[in-house]
C-alpha cells in the first residue's frame, strides 16, 4: 500500500477543512491584520498570494494534501495559479503605492523666513511638470525660467536649498544678510565691552598696587623717622648719663667795701648791701663773725 493521497484508485472526497487548517488560518489572520493596517490592501494581497502559491506548489510537486487539505493535484495547481495571480496583483499595488516620489510638491514648502516676513502667507505657484519647484535645487544662485518668471536656487534659514522666485530670493538673502550683520555687530559690541571691562579691571588693579606701594613707602618713612627719633633720644640719654653731676654753686664774693668802711652791726652791713662780709674785706670785724668761719653777717 502507498500513503500517497493522490494515488490512482483511491477515492478522493470533497475538500473539508481540518484542525490544522483552522490553526494556520488563525495565525495567518493575526499576521495579516498589522500588515493590512500599515501597508493596506496591496500588502495583504501580496502575502495571501504568496501563501497560496507556495501551498499549491507544495501540493502539486510533493503530491501531499498540505495544511489546506486539497483533495487532488488539480486543486493544488488551481490554488498555485490563483496564488500567483493574487501575488502579482498585490506586488503591483505595493509597487505603485511605495514608489519614491522625487517630485515632492516643493511649492508648498515655505522657508521660516518667508513665514515670519508677513502675516499673510504668499501663495506659491502650483507645480507642474516643468516647474522648478518639482526639481531638486543643488547649486546655490542657479536660475531657471518658468512662465516668464525667474526662479533662483536659494539657501533658506534652515540650511536647505529651495527654488524661490527672484523677489522672494532677494528678500530671503537680504534678511539673512541683515541677521548676519546684526550677529556680527552684537559679537563686536560684546567683545568691546569685554575689552573695556578688562582694561578697567587692569587700571583698578594698577591703582590699587600704586596705592599699596605709596602706603608702604609712607609706613617705611614713618618707621625710619620713629627709629631716628628713638636713636636720638637714646644718644641724648647716654650723653646726659655720661655728664658729671654739677658742683654746688659758690656765691660770688661781694665787691670789696671801701677801705674806710665800718659797720656797727650786721643790719648796717645789710642796709649798705655789703653783707655777707668775708675776712679781709673792708668792714669785716671779728665781732660781726659769730661762728668765726671767716664770713660775717651771713
Amino acid at each position: 500500500m502507498t500513503n500517497n493521497p493522490y494515488a490512482p484508485g483511491r477515492q478522493q472526497g470533497r475538500w473539508k477543512p481540518t484542525v490544522l487548517f483552522w490553526i494556520v488560518a488563525a495565525v495567518l489572520l493575526l499576521i495579516l491584520i498589522p500588515f493590512a493596517i500599515v501597508g493596506g490592501l496591496g500588502i495583504v494581497l501580496f502575502l495571501l498570494g504568496l501563501v497560496a502559491l507556495l501551498t499549491g506548489l507544495y501540493a502539486l510537486l510533493f503530491k501531499r494534501r498540505s495544511w489546506v487539505g486539497l483533495p487532488h493535484r488539480k486543486s493544488g495547481g488551481l490554488v498555485a495559479v490563483a496564488g500567483f495571480v493574487v501575488f502579482a496583483l498585490g506586488s503591483g499595488i505595493v509597487g505603485a503605492t511605495a514608489a519614491p516620489r522625487d517630485d515632492t510638491d516643493k511649492a508648498t514648502l515655505v522657508s521660516p523666513v518667508q513665514k515670519s516676513a508677513t502675516a499673510t502667507p504668499t501663495p506659491t505657484p502650483t507645480p507642474t511638470a516643468t516647474n522648478p519647484a518639482n526639481s531638486k535645487c543643488t547649486t546655490a544662485a542657479a536660475t531657471q525660467k518658468y512662465n516668464s518668471q525667474t526662479y533662483v536656487c536659494t539657501m533658506g534659514s534652515d540650511q536647505r536649498l529651495l527654488w524661490m522666485t527672484e523677489s522672494d530670493s532677494k528678500r530671503v538673502l537680504a534678511e539673512k544678510a541683515a541677521a548676519e550683520k546684526a550677529a556680527a555687530e552684537k559679537a563686536a559690541a560684546e567683545k568691546a565691552a569685554a575689552e573695556q571691562a578688562a582694561a578697567e579691571k587692569a587700571a583698578a588693579e594698577q591703582a590699587a598696587a600704586e596705592k599699596a606701594a605709596a602706603d608702604k613707602a609712607a609706613a617705611d618713612a614713618a618707621a625710619a623717622q620713629q627709629a631716628a627719633a628713638q636713636q636720638a633720644a637714646a644718644q641724648q640719654a647716654a650723653q646726659q648719663a655720661a655728664k658729671p653731676a654739677p658742683a654746688p654753686a659758690v656765691p660770688a664774693p661781694a665787691a670789696p667795701a671801701p677801705a674806710a668802711a665800718y659797720y656797727g652791726s650786721c643790719a648796717d652791713a645789710r642796709n649798705a648791701g655789703a653783707a655777707p662780709l668775708y675776712a679781709g674785706q673792708a668792714g669785716y670785724r671779728a665781732a660781726l663773725d659769730r661762728d668765726k668761719d671767716g664770713v660775717a653777717c651771713e
